[in-house]
């Protein structure tokens, strides 16, 4: 009886422990780092994968060119123009570690739910892939070697971070476009990536983050400039630091404040049946930088840069609320979702016509800075 007992355990052990039933070897992938998505003149639609060679990556010397590979398959819809693909590669392609997803204009201009709903149903796709716009072929850009010998996807990866230091440029990952894509209301915004040409012959031509890439919903309808790039992530609470240059109105003497925090505190209103917001953006900064018109030993004291910081970033604000109001007509800053927190009721009532009602809706602007201290010599509050 017990010999019985012993065979069945073993028995069951044997059926609730095959981890391994799904099992991919590793020698039998291959690793997908980048995706480009675009439509040929002729209606089909085009898969890039770039795909890492492991060998080379980990060899001593190697070309900057050798550490991937480029393959292009085309498709009636994007998943046959993926499965496509099988045709070309010896390996069954692996998106799990894919870096960067670039989606040409024309696919963008069209809108983005095919695109999601293929990367995220019938893929590996991890939500943490940043999603880029790309004017140009996508596969000009993933087939931009680099002197580092890097993998083209994952450098435009650290660019994306590099950005931050200076707040002009605004990248989604897959989590913030699926929530476009899915949620009617959330107007969609990302990079637009570019190949710049190099300044030397001896170098390589270059990846850059040229402007933001503003969607109603989830189609694109225009793009964002470095300055407007700026007063979106203001508003939108994603700047992190950056610099703001300006003149000083008396002197011209060109001044720089580095900043060091940015929060836009934004209340909604609803007086009247009219919608309203009031954004209260509160800084910090330090005077980094004066470059005099002239040669002049005249002070200039650390309050009045205050005050003249408060003026450019409310001018600055001021025209990106206006662009987004009077020409865009669209919500680009998400203020539904503070306006919807506050009057839930409300908002059900026009939330299909949220991006007319946001056109009409009255915004006030308020801004509050701090200059802490300064990078240069100071004497009495003076520079």
């Amino acid at each position: 009886m017990k010999k019985v007992m012993l065979i069945g355990i073993i028995i069951l052990t044997v059926l609730f422990t095959g981890g391994c039933w799904s099992r991919k070897e590793i020698e039998d992938l291959g690793f997908v780092i980048g995706l480009g998505i675009s439509q040929e003149e002729s209606g089909l639609y085009s898969i890039i994968a770039q795909v890492a060679n492991p060998n080379v990556i980990v060899a001593e010397h190697h070309g900057p060119r050798d550490v991937y590979t480029i393959m292009k398959s085309e498709g009636i819809t994007i998943f046959d123009a993926l499965r496509n693909l099988s045709l070309l590669s010896g390996r069954r392609l692996y998106f799990a570690h894919i870096k960067t997803i670039i989606i040409h204009e024309s696919v963008a201009k069209e809108g983005l739910s095919e695109v999601v709903g293929f990367l995220l149903q019938d893929m590996e796709v991890r939500l943490e892939s940043e999603v880029f716009v790309s004017k140009i072929p996508p596969e000009d850009i993933l087939d931009t070697p680099n002197t580092l010998g890097a993998i083209p996807s994952m450098v435009l990866e650290r660019n994306t971070k590099i950005y931050g230091g200076n707040s002009k440029i605004f990248v989604s990952d897959m989590h913030k476009t699926l929530e476009a894509v899915t949620n009617p209301v959330i107007n969609y915004a990302t990079a637009l990536v570019e190949k710049i040409p190099s300044p030397t012959e001896q170098e390589m031509d270059l990846l850059k983050l040229t402007s933001i890439a503003v969607f109603d919903s989830y189609k694109l309808i225009d793009y964002l400039n470095y300055e407007e790039g700026q007063a979106f992530n203001f508003i939108t609470n994603n700047y992190k630091n950056g610099l703001i240059i300006f003149h000083h109105p008396v002197t011209n003497d060109k001044l720089v404040v580095e900043m060091l925090s940015s929060n836009a505190k934004i209340t909604s209103q609803y007086v009247n049946d009219r919608v309203g917001f009031h954004i209260k953006l509160e800084v910090t900064g330090n005077l980094a930088e004066r470059m005099p018109a002239a040669k002049s030993d005249k002070g200039l004291n650390v309050e009045e840069v205050q005050k003249l910081l408060d003026e450019v970033l409310l001018k600055k604000l001021q025209h990106m609320v206006n662009l987004a109001q009077n020409e865009l007509y669209v919500d680009i800053f998400n203020l539904s979702s503070h306006f919807s927190a506050t009057y839930p009721n409300e908002f059900n009532e026009f939330k299909h016509q949220w991006n007319e009602v946001f056109s009409k809706s009255d915004i006030t602007i308020e801004v509050e800075s701090t200059v802490i201290h300064t990078a240069l010599n100071t004497h009495r509050g003076k520079i």
